[in-house]
């Protein structure tokens, strides 16, 4: 069993609890949204709330099946390009809590189909979220090291778990101006 500091375990806590208040707040906000509304785009050419929460379960699913030793992420770009995310961009976003501007979702998380009707696919997120708190919890006492990301590689749990956070909280922000 790999052995943790004391330091490591408040970067994790810390992690951890900045991921249940994003989503918390996710679905907090989504569960105000009107079903008509639901399936209804935030923004012209946008998503709709049900396409978001797809998109969100689609992420965790993809990180819990990594955890536990399956596929993760395709990678794309060269690995001097996604070094460079990795180095400059990344840390950028978990200080501000920003994702870039039409950031497109990689392909393993880009939903197809239009969504599931709220309750259902709140549910589902909620579920799916506490899958990604354990297996992570799990994972970290086995020694995983990371989770891979497609823009960024390998990314360490707590980093994985942070961004996991903000992407959250940027998707909320989308929903503050669903009517």
């Amino acid at each position: 069993m790999p052995t943790t500091t004391p330091r490591a375990d408040r970067r994790w806590r810390t992690a951890v609890d900045e991921h249940q208040a994003a989503l918390a707040a996710y679905l907090d906000a989504a569960g105000r949204i009107s079903e008509q509304a639901w399936m209804q785009p935030w923004a012209p050419g946008k998503w709709t709330p049900a396409i978001i929460t797809e998109h969100l379960a689609m992420v965790y699913r993809t990180f819990v099946q990594e955890m536990r030793g399956g596929a993760g992420m395709r990678m794309k770009m060269t690995p001097f390009r996604r070094r460079l995310l990795k180095t400059f961009l990344l840390p950028h976003m978990l200080f501000h809590r920003t994702f870039p501007r039409r950031a497109p979702a990689p392909r393993e998380v880009r939903p197809e189909g239009n969504g599931l009707p709220r309750e259902q696919a709140l549910a589902e997120l909620r579920i799916l979220a506490e899958e990604f708190a354990r297996e992570g919890e799990r994972a970290r006492a086995a020694g995983v090291q990371h989770v891979t990301h497609a823009f960024f590689g390998p990314i360490d749990l707590p980093r994985g778990m942070r961004l996991a956070a903000v992407h959250i909280e940027h998707h909320t922000r989308q929903l503050a101006s669903v009517r």
